[in-house]
């Protein structure tokens, strides 16, 4: 009840807001020039009503109205808490947010004090902005310039000519006003900010940005290749190789010759100007090899190769190692997708999103974002195959463009030798003695595939000379500047660190021989979420000194069961039925989309599953690692998808999401090889690849598990029959799912005691 009270009190007072009216007829932006000289008063008016409880959304919002009101001292200021919200480690990296605009508004400023022209009074504010920034926030200042201007116009046309009455209320308002400003400065700034730029890059770099690298097979790999002309010697060489063609690539390649080193973009096979067909992940081992053999070979080159990037950038560099060349000597794969353990199947349930993906880097020679984008064109697709049960397989005749990518990848539900194949073997990890430093976070999409890198490379080589860092980090933000809140969560000050920093830190330890990243105490890093603390140790293992053993309990606190520490009966079970005929649940909370809860009333209530929780803690304690541990259940079928969340209820009502677990049942035990389950007869189900996490649990807090059967239209619908999931359809749920969980069921969580 309080949940639709508050949205019901919250929709009316988006109601009475946009009740405030603002006149604005046709005649004030008929033309240019008219617009021109009335928003400015509309800026003015939607500030005296205009507000937000998020103070970063509010100032992103005022400091662009004010820039049309024309209050320049007040834009400035806004600007300034703005950035300061965002929480960046590094001041002058934070100083590029909004650069554009802040110059701008110099100019603006100076003009008034001047009477130059626009053009006289930018070229000096233009410069001195640039003096204040470092070479990473330099580069995000000038993709600033980069922004297509024709799309940001059509932007303001098309909602000035969705205006249909005189009268505007303040969303419509804002909006308006938001687009026009971004229309005027972009029209000012670009004609005289890209020619600098353009003059300043020949003026400091050597840039080949349409190259083709034959292999020795006669295969075309297209390349970006960037030197600094002030470099006088051979150099070591960065090399990013990617999937994905974009604009800002450049840059990246800069960075790395601002930082002492030749800067190497690598595409895969059939991106940019490669005339091949596109198969993402197969051709890159391969590949990536003949790209270091070539850059090996350069006048300019020194012999070293050091490779880095995210998720599938981080896939490449494994690929890399399958058949290590000489002249690669480190590699630093943040957020890495694991081929066929997390991508495009987690623990064996292939995911909508693969289809989505596949276009976005399938489509063109270019990065598809305007069809990545369009969100709710996926959504509806997705949706519409869950609502109306069809079989997995149709997904992409459904969405309108059959894909052989994608139909090629449901061949293998399976971990079998193809996903093998385009990584490293057991045999290639034991010999990959190179220097590794991994990035993941807590909340990083792809934190299974980073350390299922990391553990097959200890496994296979007890000597491996790799290291592992992880913190409160989403898949963007341990790929550079973290997010500093997360699902609700504020991360810890200490955890604001400047990834980028830290990977050319570790390139010159490691190629240039400087001192070790101060932030790499030991082999295992991580940050303790609500200590304000990172830890070190040696290995995984050490991270705890106990385990906290929880059992499934069949007896219940209100409408909770509970979660004890005495192991229940082996013949005790808490049944559940769930009826996968009922797509009702579409239009509520899917269970697995890690949504924050912030009910301070009501536990979490997923569809279709069942919450366990245990008493307060008495003593605080650290939760560090993934949970691991065995379910005792029975079912009625043949298979079944499993997801558990687990969270932290706080002694104020809170709920923290800590991390969760989906798998196929009948991959539990191997995932390269299917094991059915017997109808009706108990089994048991381990739990081995959960999510990582790092958290202090407060006195008073409990642990919540929320656990059932997996049902969502953003993953595969596992019916149970035993035939390939991929072609299961409603049809074959007409018998409800029964299950029985059995209460010797197991939840071994590594705890770290004071």
């Amino acid at each position: 009840m309080k949940k639709h009270f508050l949205i019901f009190l919250l929709s009316c007072l988006i109601i009475n807001v946009n009740a405030q009216k603002f006149y604005f007829p046709k005649a004030y932006y008929a033309d240019s020039i008219s617009l021109s000289k009335n928003i400015p008063n509309l800026a003015k008016q939607v500030l005296k009503f205009y507000k937000e409880a998020d103070q970063s959304v509010y100032q992103d919002n005022a400091f662009r109205l004010r820039i049309v009101a024309q209050q320049y001292d007040e834009a400035l200021k806004s600007i300034e808490i703005y950035r300061s919200l965002q929480k960046s480690s590094d001041a002058k990296s934070n100083g590029a947010i909004g650069g554009q605009f802040e110059v701008f508004i110099r100019t603006k400023i100076r003009q008034q004090q001047t009477k130059e022209s626009f053009v006289v009074a930018f070229k000096p504010t233009f410069a001195a902005k640039q003096k204040t920034l470092n070479a990473n926030s330099k580069l995000m200042f000038e993709e600033y310039f980069e922004i297509n201007l024709n799309n940001i116009k059509n932007t303001l046309k098309n909602l000035l000519e969705n205006i249909s009455s005189d009268s505007l209320n303040l969303t419509v308002a804002r909006q308006i006003c938001r687009a026009y400003n971004s229309a005027n400065v972009y029209a000012n700034i670009l004609p005289i900010g890209k020619p600098i730029l353009l003059a300043e890059e020949k003026r400091d770099f050597i840039i080949n940005d349409s190259i083709n690298i034959k292999t020795r097979e006669g295969i075309l790999i297209s390349a970006i290749i960037v030197r600094n002309k002030k470099a006088m010697l051979k150099q070591p060489t960065i090399l990013i190789f990617s999937i994905y063609n974009q604009s800002q690539d450049k840059n990246r390649a800069k960075l790395a010759a601002l930082n002492g080193y030749v800067g190497v973009i690598a595409y895969t096979r059939g991106k940019k100007t490669s005339p091949h067909e596109i198969e993402p992940f197969e051709h890159d081992a391969h590949d990536a090899y003949e790209m270091i053999d070539w850059i090996s070979k350069q006048p300019w080159s020194n012999g070293q190769v050091g490779m880095y990037g995210g998720s599938y950038l981080g896939f490449a560099q494994w690929a890399a190692t399958k058949k290590i060349h000489p002249a690669l000597k480190t590699i630093v794969p943040q957020v890495s997708v694991g081929i066929g353990v997390d991508y495009p199947m987690e623990n064996n349930v292939f995911m909508s999103y693969m289809l989505q993906w596949i276009h976005y880097v399938h489509n063109s020679k270019e990065t598809d974002f305007v069809d990545f984008g369009n969100f709710e064109h996926w959504y509806a697709t997705f949706y519409k195959y869950y609502r109306e049960g069809k079989a997995f397989r149709t997904l992409d005749t459904l969405e309108g463009r059959p894909n052989q990518i994608f139909q090629r990848w449901l061949k293998h539900p399976s971990y079998d030798s193809y996903w093998q194949n385009m990584r490293a073997s057991k045999e290639d990890f034991a010999k990959i003695n190179i220097p590794v430093l991994t990035i993941t976070g807590f909340y990083d999409d792809d934190q299974l595939g980073a350390r299922h890198y990391y553990e097959q490379h200890q496994q296979f080589n007890p000597k491996a000379n790799h290291y592992f860092v992880i913190g409160p980090y989403n898949h963007g933000g341990a790929q550079g500047h973290p997010s500093s809140e997360l699902r609700g969560y504020t991360i810890d000050s200490v955890a604001n660190i400047d990834i980028s920093v830290l990977v050319f830190d570790w390139f010159d330890f490691i190629l240039k021989g400087k001192p070790q990243p101060s932030l790499l105490k030991n082999k295992i890093n991580y940050q303790v979420m609500g200590s304000n603390k990172w830890k070190h140790e040696a290995s995984m293992a050490k991270m705890n000194n106990d385990t906290l053993n929880l059992y499934l309990s069949a007896k219940t606190s209100g409408e909770e069961f509970l979660l004890t520490t005495n192991k229940g009966a082996s013949t005790t079970f808490i049944p559940q039925i769930v009826d996968f005929t009922n797509r009702a649940d579409s239009l509520q909370t899917i269970p697995g989309e890690e949504e924050i809860l912030s009910d301070s009333l009501n536990p979490p209530n997923l569809a279709n599953s069942l919450v366990f929780t245990t008493q307060a803690f008495q003593k605080s304690f650290d939760i560090n690692g993934a949970l691991v541990g065995n379910l005792s259940l029975s079912i009625n079928k043949k298979d079944m998808d499993v997801l558990m969340n687990l969270y932290e209820y706080t002694a104020d009502k809170k709920y923290h999401w800590l991390g969760h677990y989906l798998t196929r049942a009948s991959y539990t035990k191997n995932r390269s090889e299917r094991q059915l389950l017997i109808p009706n007869q108990k089994e048991n189900i381990p739990i081995n690849n959960a999510f990582f996490t790092s958290k202090r649990i407060g006195t008073g807090s409990k642990l919540v598990i929320v656990l059932g059967p997996h049902k969502s239209p953003h993953w595969q619908v596992n019916y149970g029959t035993g035939k390939d999931v991929s072609d299961e359809t409603m049809q074959d749920a007409q018998v409800p799912l029964e299950v029985k969980w059995f209460t010797d069921s197991i939840i071994k969580i590594p705890i770290y005691k004071f």
